[in-house]
C-alpha cells in the first residue's frame, strides 16, 4: 500500500471514530452503519420517495423498503403521503433521525477542532481547496451504494 491510500485509511478512520465516540456519547446504538448512510441520503435528497432514494443507491426498491422500514419501526425516518398525488409517499426524517443529524454536526465540529489543532492556518487553506475540488468532483459521479 502506498502513503497515499495509508492517508486516506488513517483520515477515514479517524473520522469513523470520532462519529462511533459522538455517537456512542449519545447512547446511540440501534442504527446501522448502512442506515446511517441511507438517513444521509434522504436529507441531502430532501424528503425523497423510495423510488427516488432506490435510484439514488443503485438498490433495487425491496432492498429500500425493507431497511426503511426498519428505520420507520425506529423512529428515524417517516412516511408523509405526497401532497400531488396521495399514492406516494415521501421519506421525511423523525425527531430521532433529526437527533443523529445533530450529533453529525457535532462530530464533525470535533473534527474541524482536530484539523484546526492539528493544521495551520495555510495548511487548513490548502485542505479546505483540496476537500472543496473533491466535493465537486463527488457532485459530478454516481452514489457509491452501501450494501
Amino acid at each position: 500500500m502506498n502513503d497515499f491510500n495509508v492517508l486516506i485509511y488513517y483520515l477515514s478512520d479517524l473520522i469513523e471514530k470520532i462519529l462511533s465516540d459522538t455517537f456512542k456519547d449519545a447512547c446511540i446504538k440501534d442504527l446501522s452503519q448502512q442506515q446511517l448512510h441511507y438517513l444521509q441520503v434522504i436529507l441531502r435528497m430532501g424528503n425523497p420517495t423510495i423510488t427516488e432514494l432506490a435510484n439514488e443507491l443503485k438498490l433495487t426498491k425491496p432492498t429500500v423498503t425493507a431497511l426503511v422500514d426498519k428505520m420507520v419501526k425506529k423512529g428515524y425516518v417517516k412516511r408523509v403521503p405526497s401532497d400531488s398525488d396521495r399514492r406516494m409517499t415521501h421519506l421525511c426524517i423523525d425527531k430521532k433521525g433529526e437527533i443523529i443529524q445533530q450529533l453529525r454536526q457535532k462530530a464533525f465540529g470535533r473534527l474541524e477542532e482536530v484539523i484546526g489543532k492539528t493544521l495551520n492556518s495555510t495548511e487548513v487553506t490548502i485542505l479546505t481547496e483540496v476537500l472543496k475540488k473533491l466535493a465537486a468532483q463527488s457532485e459530478t459521479t454516481s452514489t457509491i451504494s452501501v450494501r
